[in-house]
């Protein structure tokens, strides 16, 4: 019943955000919200159901000051507002350190101190930029919040992991692997594309496509190239400083009609599909530990 639940709910979620981020690239809060809502409304309930102590369930005291930070924005610059989400990740950590002191020998608390492990994990890769968007963690996060554990239904996931892949792997870590592999084909699909186009320039021809540039403005891409200080230059990693109108105005002055771009990758399809791949499959990297 509680993998049904859990599986249902999140697999609705994703899709209703995939249509939503394919067509705007922005998801609202409310869907990671709810599923964090389930997830802790369920963590109580599934420990009372296996007879496992209670007591447990204070594990949701560094989730709460987790998510307390990603959901809830302190308007303001004033000191507080700049030093109060330190305060909850240090809440956090401590009650996670506390925890983990107490109970860490117990198999069945060890998935649930990786809760909150997890999400400042999740945190940090947002942090350092090495996942993108906003969404994309926040989603990964109510999924670590769903999913303490692997669901197991009806003979899946196919690559099965024993408990201590499990705790380093865990579910929603799992899903952003598999994701990830997803979209690692892509500069393929954009290399094959652009060979057919007779479009060659490296390594912009693996990262993305040339366009139209009155069409530029009209879509959800990044430029490849900007005038900067009178040089002409490329690059494939889309610039945080982007001011769209502007460089389009300084191509067209230099003559330009087609640009370099890359798609803003709406990674929430993705990581559905990946989602969807380890319910069924499980971890793809487990394959390398079965030999």
């Amino acid at each position: 019943m509680f993998a049904a639940l859990q599986l249902l709910a999140a697999i609705a979620v994703l899709c209703l955000a995939s249509a939503r981020d394919l067509r705007t690239r922005r998801v609202s809060n409310t869907f990671w919200i709810g599923l964090s809502v389930l997830g802790i409304v369920l963590l109580p309930l599934r420990i009372i159901n296996d007879d496992a102590p209670i007591e447990y369930s204070l594990i949701l005291i560094p989730v709460f000051a987790i998510l307390s930070d990603v959901f809830l924005d302190l308007d303001g610059d004033s000191t507080f507002s700049r030093y109060f989400p330190m305060l909850k990740y240090g809440v956090a950590l401590a009650a996670t350190t506390a925890l983990g002191m107490v109970w860490i020998d117990e198999k069945y608390f060890q998935p649930l101190l990786a809760i909150p492990v997890v999400m400042m994990v999740i945190v940090l890769m947002y942090m350092f930029d090495l996942i993108r968007g906003g969404a994309d963690a926040k989603a990964l996060i109510s999924l670590t919040v769903l999913f303490p554990a692997y669901p197991v239904v009806a003979g899946f996931p196919l690559i099965a992991a024993n408990e201590t892949l499990q705790i380093i792997f865990p579910f929603s870590l799992s899903v952003l692997v598999n994701a990830a592999i997803l979209v690692v084909f892509l500069p393929i699909v954009f290399l094959a594309k652009n060979l057919a186009r007779g479009d060659v320039r490296f390594p912009q021809a693996f990262a993305g496509y040339r366009m139209d540039i009155d069409r530029v403005a009209g879509k959800h891409v990044w430029l490849m190239e900007r005038i900067e200080n009178d040089q002409h230059i490329f690059y494939a990693r889309p610039r945080s400083d982007e001011d769209l109108v502007q460089e389009l105005g300084r191509l067209r002055e230099r003559g330009l009609t087609r640009v370099w771009v890359t798609p803003k990758i709406p990674f929430i399809v993705p990581m559905l599909a990946g989602f969807v791949l380890t319910i069924i499959a499980g971890n793809v990297l487990f394959l390398l530990f079965s030999f």
